[in-house]
C-alpha cells in the first residue's frame, strides 16, 4: 500500500493537483433513439434502483409535416455511446437525399446537447464507437456502394473527421465492434456473409469474409468477445440464427457446431446479453417476442423457454442490458395501446423477464427504435492495462499515454493533456474500481 501511495505521489509530481469532472451520467442511464418518420429525437432516462425509468431529456434533431419533405435529422435510427460515457452518436435513416450522423454530449444528470452534425449524401442503418476517439458507421445504399467508414472524434474541438472508407458488400445494415476495439464485423444480408475488419489506428483493413446460411440481418459479439451471432430474419425457415467462435489473435470467425441454431420465435432480428454473457436475449420481428437462451462455455445457445411478447408484428425494436435489467423498445401503440421503453427484471437462472411497474415508459418521442444503456460502475478509469488490478503498471501505462498525448490519457476529454488529467487519474486510482 505504501508503494502505491509513493507511485501516486510520483504521478502528481508531473503537474500538480486539481479536480476534474467527467462529463458522463453519474448514475445508470438509458438513451433511446426515436425513429418517427415525421421527426427524429433522442430521449434520456435515469435508471432508478427499482428499475423504473425517470425521464430526463429529449432532444429533437429534425421534424417535418410530410415524408415527402427532406429532413436529414429525422428518423433517428441507431444509437451508441462512447466507452467512457461522454458522447452519444446517432444515425438517421430519413430517406432524404442527404442524411445526418449526430453527436451529443452527455451531462452528469444524463441531459443531452448536440455538439456536432455531419451530413452525407447517403446515410446508414447502424453505427458503433470503436474507441472514445473513433466512430464506425455503415453507409447503406441499395443503388450503389455500401461502405464501412471510420471517423475520428476530437473531444476538444467536438468534430468528426472522415479517416477511412472501405467498400463493404451489397447490403450493409449492421456492424459489431469487438470489446478490444481491434476488430469490426460487417454484415451483407443480400449475400449471407460477414466481413471482419482489423482496425489499426484509424484505418480498417479486410481480414476475413465468411459465408453462412442465414441473412445475418444484425450482428453482435458476446460480452467477452469470444463469440459472435448473426440473426436470420425470415431466411432459413424464419427461425434461425448463426453462431461463431472468434479468435482475437487472428481475427477469424469459425461457425459453431450446430449453427444455424433454431429459435422458438419467428424471424430473429437482434441480440442482447447479460453482462457475464451467460444469458442471451433474441428479439424477433414476426411475432414481436423476446426469447431467452442459456449460453454455455463454448458459446452454444439453448432455449430456456422464457419469452415476452410486446404485441403487434414488427413493433419490437432495439434491446440493451445492465446488470439484472433488460431494456427493450416497443415502437407502436397499435393493438395494445402502449409503446415506449420496457424495463425488465431478469431472472438469470430461468431467463424469465418481469416488466418493472410502469413499463413501457413513454419516451415522449415517436416510434422508439434503438437503445443503449450506461452504468458508470462499468468503468475502471485507472486500469490502463485492463487486467483488473491497480498497480504500478497502470501508473506507468498512464504516464506513457500521457507523454504520447494518447486520447486514452485525456481523462477530462478537453483535447488537452495537463494537470487536470493527472489529477483525474490520481483521484480515480485512489477510489479503486468496482
Amino acid at each position: 500500500m505504501h508503494t502505491h501511495r509513493a507511485i501516486v505521489r510520483a504521478v502528481l509530481a508531473i503537474a500538480g493537483a486539481a479536480s476534474a469532472a467527467h462529463a458522463q451520467s453519474a448514475t445508470p442511464a438509458v438513451f433511446v433513439a426515436n425513429e418517427g418518420n415525421l421527426e427524429g429525437s433522442v430521449t434520456s432516462f435515469l435508471v432508478e434502483t427499482d428499475g423504473t425509468l425517470a425521464f430526463v431529456d429529449r432532444v429533437i434533431t429534425g421534424s417535418r409535416t410530410s415524408t415527402s419533405q427532406p429532413c436529414a435529422g429525422c428518423n433517428t435510427f441507431a444509437i451508441d455511446i462512447t466507452p467512457n460515457g461522454r458522447f452519444l452518436a446517432t444515425s438517421h435513416a430519413s430517406g432524404s437525399a442527404a442524411e445526418n450522423f449526430t453527436v451529443y454530449e452527455v451531462g452528469t444528470d444524463a441531459s443531452l446537447s448536440v455538439v456536432d452534425i455531419i451530413t452525407v449524401p447517403q446515410g446508414g442503418l447502424d453505427l458503433a464507437w470503436v474507441r472514445d476517439d473513433l466512430l464506425a458507421v455503415c453507409i447503406t445504399d441499395l443503388s450503389g456502394s455500401n461502405e464501412l467508414r471510420l471517423y475520428n472524434w476530437d473531444a476538444g474541438t467536438l468534430e468528426l473527421t472522415l479517416a477511412d472508407s472501405d467498400v463493404s458488400g451489397s447490403f450493409l445494415t449492421s456492424i459489431a465492434v469487438h470489446p478490444s476495439g481491434r476488430w469490426i464485423i460487417c454484415n451483407d444480408s443480400f449475400a449471407n456473409t460477414a466481413r471482419v475488419y482489423e482496425v489499426v489506428g484509424d484505418q480498417a483493413s479486410l481480414n476475413q469474409t465468411i459465408g453462412f446460411g442465414v441473412f445475418g440481418v444484425s450482428l453482435a459479439f458476446s460480452p467477452d468477445g469470444n463469440y459472435a451471432y448473426a440473426a436470420g430474419g425470415i431466411s432459413a425457415g424464419g427461425n434461425a440464427f448463426a453462431g461463431f467462435s472468434f479468435d482475437d489473435s487472428s481475427g477469424m470467425l469459425s461457425e459453431l457446431p450446430g449453427s444455424p441454431f433454431t429459435s422458438p420465435g419467428a424471424s430473429p432480428k437482434g441480440f442482447a446479453f447479460t453482462p457475464d454473457g451467460s444469458v442471451m436475449f433474441v428479439s424477433h420481428g414476426t411475432d414481436a417476442t423476446i426469447r431467452s437462451f442459456a449460453v454455455d462455455g463454448d458459446g452454444i445457445p439453448t432455449s430456456l423457454g422464457a419469452s415476452f411478447d410486446v404485441g403487434l408484428q414488427g413493433t419490437l425494436q432495439g434491446m440493451d442490458t445492465l446488470d439484472g435489467r433488460l431494456f427493450a423498445m416497443d415502437d407502436s401503440t397499435a393493438i395494445d395501446g402502449v409503446s415506449g421503453a420496457y424495463s425488465f427484471d431478469i431472472n438469470q437462472a430461468t431467463g424469465v423477464l418481469t416488466p418493472v411497474g410502469g413499463s413501457p415508459f413513454t419516451t415522449q418521442g415517436i416510434s422508439p427504435n434503438d437503445v443503449v444503456a450506461w452504468d458508470p460502475a462499468s468503468m475502471c478509469v485507472p486500469d490502463f492495462t485492463g487486467d483488473g488490478v491497480l498497480d504500478f503498471f497502470d501508473v506507468s501505462a498512464f504516464i506513457n499515454a500521457y507523454n504520447a498525448m494518447d486520447p486514452a490519457a485525456d481523462l477530462t476529454g478537453d483535447g488537452v493533456w495537463d494537470f487536470f488529467d493527472v489529477s483525474a487519474f490520481v483521484n480515480a486510482y485512489n477510489l479503486g474500481c468496482p
